[in-house]
């Protein structure tokens, strides 16, 4: 992986933050520590079998790129006005910012409000998947099979664009208006399924809860015969709610995945409806590019390694401090930061993030080193790795001896020659330290080398 000179710069300063202690009164989360090998290959047939539902818009292998950039005030380009008002961002200037198309881009829809098929044209044209947020916000009894969800429905259809429909997410928060009441939600969710099933065949649904609270989300899944994705928005903070009395800072990415994953990963392809790491909050009144940093790195090296079934992932790309009034809290973007926007584009560089609806992944990815692997040559090796926090040290081995070490997950790649040591059998290990230097996890695994 090559790295331009700024970048390099950006990620040596974020060493001395990463490192740096954190003050803080949380306690960290008391989750199994991990440590999975792999290497970068392409993936057998049964494999990429394994890792797909063949549901609607689904890839094989891979994950589509997607964002919401319509509050991002660092892009300077003239914004584009929809038939209903909006203002939107041309997103041509984010993807030059992060150097990497993305396959798809989100707005907000209030439910009640005719689509701005012009902006979805607009987004069709440019080959973008488009994906809606259909917010019920005057509740779920304004939600009928009457001529505004038909039309709705049409005009989605004549659009001709591929289109997510997010409905009604983050159903299990009291925030939303549509909360409290599991079985009526079911029912219009249902509604909603079986109009677009009968009327736009190029809409695929997306049933969404936010990361927590947990408890509910099960009575409100519709069941899996009105879902075509499953969806989960989280986001990474240093503070809850923007109180010093809810601190974050420990809170790991894939616990806040694990609860929806582990339900409902097997039989739907699953997307991360919204993310965002947070680099300047309110409460703190400090920069944290060091937190936002070590959060998205940290995600999105999850998703190819032991999250693949997510098949989607849509960063929130916006200055909440700036433009949301009423929770005025957070500072998402990752454009307005080198060190953060440093680590977004490290991230999403990988061909496993899909640039566009029609770009299968053709390179090796990351998958799990098999008992008796056979490694010719020179072979890169990566893992997965945490202790109870996601600050962590990893060594590789082979045979005892370590052959690398890094310390964050952009550096978790190496390159290693299985030639430089005698052709059979040997093992290969990976040793992971917390910030204390104590051996939190480990895998040894037994390898086969050829020159």
């Amino acid at each position: 992986m090559l790295y331009t000179a700024c970048f390099r710069f950006c990620l040596t300063v974020w060493v001395l933050l990463f490192l740096s202690p954190v003050v803080s009164s949380q306690i960290a989360p008391q989750r199994i520590p991990e440590a999975k090998l792999f290497i970068h290959r392409r993936p057998t047939l049964n494999e990429r079998a394994a890792r797909s539902t063949r549901a609607k818009f689904e890839p094989e292998v891979g994950c589509y790129l997607g964002a919401f950039v319509d509050f991002d005030s660092s892009l300077k380009l003239p914004q584009l006005k929809d038939l209903n008002g909006r203002m939107h961002r041309d997103p041509s200037e984010f993807e030059q910012i992060v150097q990497k198309p993305h396959a798809m881009y989100f707005f907000y829809l209030g439910y009640g409000r005719r689509l701005p098929l012009d902006w979805v044209k607009w987004l069709a044209q440019r080959n973008k998947f488009v994906h809606i947020a259909l917010e019920p916000n005057e509740g779920l009894l304004k939600v009928k099979d009457d001529k505004y969800l038909q039309r709705l429905a049409d005009d989605m259809k004549l659009s001709g664009a591929k289109i997510f429909l997010r409905f009604a997410s983050e159903m299990n928060g009291d925030w939303t208006k549509y909360y409290k009441d599991p079985k009526l939600y079911r029912e219009k969710f249902r509604l909603i399924y079986k109009v677009m099933k009968r009327r736009a065949p190029n809409v695929a649904l997306v049933w969404c809860p936010f990361q927590s609270p947990t408890r509910l989300i099960p009575s409100y899944y519709p069941g899996d015969d009105a879902t075509d994705w499953v969806g989960i928005n989280l986001y990474s903070v240093t503070y809850h709610n923007n109180s010093l009395s809810r601190p974050a800072e420990e809170e790991h990415t894939s616990d806040l995945l694990r609860y929806v994953y582990k339900r409902y990963a097997a039989k739907k392809p699953m997307m991360i409806g919204e993310y965002a790491a947070t680099h300047y909050a309110a409460i703190e009144g400090r920069p944290r590019p060091d937190f936002a940093m070590r959060k998205i790195l940290t995600l999105y090296s999850s998703l190819p390694r032991v999250l693949p079934r997510i098949k989607c992932i849509n960063y929130f790309d916006s200055n909440n401090i700036q433009f949301v009034a009423n929770r005025a809290y957070n500072n998402y973007s990752v454009t307005d930061d080198p060190l953060v926007n440093a680590a977004y584009r490290w991230s999403i560089s990988h061909p496993y993030f899909l640039a566009s609806p029609d770009s299968p992944v053709s390179e090796p990815v990351p998958m799990p080193v098999r008992k008796g692997e056979l490694l010719k040559g020179k072979v890169r090796l990566s893992c997965w790795a945490r202790t109870p926090s996601d600050r962590l040290r990893v060594v590789y081995k082979v045979d005892g001896a370590p052959i690398y070490r890094a310390e964050r997950p952009d550096l978790w790649e190496c390159i290693w020659d299985a030639g430089s040591v005698t052709p059979g059998k040997h093992t290969l290990s990976l040793l992971v330290y917390d910030m204390q230097g104590r051996l939190a996890a480990s895998q040894t695994l037994p390898v086969t080398t050829a020159r």
